[in-house]
């Protein structure tokens, strides 16, 4: 079932106070490149790293995150739209400019970015080889056309793609850059494994080029971020092997994610649970902008305690949920630094409160809340996704919950 747009006080993320600690020493601009359709175990996930030693060598001196995945929709359709959103949203058909397309029903971050920064669209460019049904961002009444990206869809493969970066890099300098290469994608359906690793090797060796770029360039050196993931994987060998995707096998989901910059951590490998959702709202926290209608969290685990507010100087502070996803039970885990009035509640997609946890005043510490996957009347919910919403005085915060009840 396609999810229905979330209320947006569920997934209001507190920038504020981070933001402002941010503006000194922190990045300003950041890169994301998608490779679409690469997947883990011929990427990051290689123990070789033979088909890419660029982002290995990157890795060195940024975060990798081995536990990243795409938690819903394994194809592209939808898995791009969730890497712009933040959020798992619904797609619409459209007729733009004559072509047929699809675009966002929530907003992007690029709306986001260019509303709450009030910045002409130069400043956030799109880059992609030339698609003829180019995916477009959302008409949300709040944000919407006004507040698009500049496309650069131009030439025919992932090298035209990272020429047109470079002359947009040169030509405008905008400080937020998103880079689409789908070679991948292409020569992994082709079920020729030699093209399909040798796109991957490209794609690798893009990224490398990019890094270079922006270091050459004084605008960009020392003040850049780049992050580099997937859409989604491909099937592993039990479930079809390379040539294809789009089930919930472990090749489809399981995702690289590598971030270098100067407030990342170097040489850092985080094992803690992330999804799609988190990347983009943690993209918009270095751009110092609010998603106001996506449901991820911000990743601070890969963040140097000098280059971003840390949670701990905050009132409480969010734990990483375990087991997530979960069949029997979760534990919902967090840490007040002061006695509070506490409200622990979980939601549906839609919004839909599905039960309250938790309603008390709780002294300082550390604690932890079970949720077994039951609603208000005590039964069990459906399969799905789910959010937690933790209030604590007049402070909140949501996090994402994968609920399955019976083991794959």
């Amino acid at each position: 079932m396609i999810p229905k747009i979330a209320k947006p006080f569920l997934f209001l993320i507190l920038f504020v106070s981070a933001v402002a600690a941010l503006q000194a020493q922190s990045p300003d601009k950041i890169m994301v490149v998608i490779i679409d359709g690469a997947r883990y175990s011929e990427t990051l996930g290689d123990p070789t790293h033979r088909f890419t030693p660029q982002m290995w060598s990157l890795a060195q001196q940024g975060t990798t995150i081995s536990n990243f995945a795409n938690n819903n929709y394994t194809y592209t359709s939808r898995a791009i739209p969730a890497l712009w959103c933040g959020a798992w949203t619904d797609v619409q058909n459209i007729n733009y400019q004559g072509s047929d397309t699809q675009q966002s029903v929530l907003p992007t971050i690029f709306e986001y970015y260019r509303k709450d920064k009030k910045l002409p669209s130069t400043e956030c460019y799109s880059i992609s080889k030339y698609l003829p049904s180019l995916w477009r961002p959302s008409y949300d009444p709040d944000y919407g056309e006004s507040y698009w990206p500049a496309f650069q869809s131009v030439g025919s493969n992932d090298s035209d793609a990272a020429t047109q970066t470079q002359v947009v890099m040169d030509r405008y300098h905008p400080h937020f850059l998103w880079v689409y290469l789908d070679n991948v994608d292409h020569e992994g359906h082709s079920g020729d494994w030699s093209k399909y690793t040798r796109a991957i090797f490209i794609a690798d060796s893009i990224v490398g080029v990019l890094w270079a770029k922006l270091q050459a360039d004084p605008f960009y050196r020392n003040s850049t971020t780049l992050i580099v993931t997937n859409d989604h994987g491909r099937h592993d060998d039990q479930h079809g092997g390379f040539q294809g995707h789009g089930c919930s096998c472990d090749g489809c989901r399981h995702i690289q994610f590598l971030a270098v910059g100067p407030s990342i951590k170097q040489n850092y490998v985080s094992t803690q649970y992330r999804t799609i959702p988190d990347m983009v709202v943690t993209a918009s926290f270095l751009l110092g902008v609010n998603p106001a209608k996506a449901t991820g969290s911000v990743m601070h685990e890969i963040f140097t305690s000098t280059g971003i507010a840390e949670e701990s100087n905050q009132d409480f502070q969010l734990k990483e949920c375990s087991p997530n996803p979960f069949i029997n039970s979760t534990s919902i885990r967090y840490f007040l630094s002061k006695p509070s009035d506490v409200q622990l509640s979980i939601h549906s997609v839609s919004g839909e409160r599905i039960t309250l946890l938790k309603r008390e005043n709780q002294n300082v510490g550390l604690n932890s809340i079970e949720w077994d996957g039951t609603n208000n009347q005590g039964l069990r919910v459906n399969s799905g996704i789910y959010f937690y919403r933790l209030q604590v005085g007049n402070q909140s915060k949501a996090g994402q919950l994968i609920f399955s009840r019976t083991a794959h």
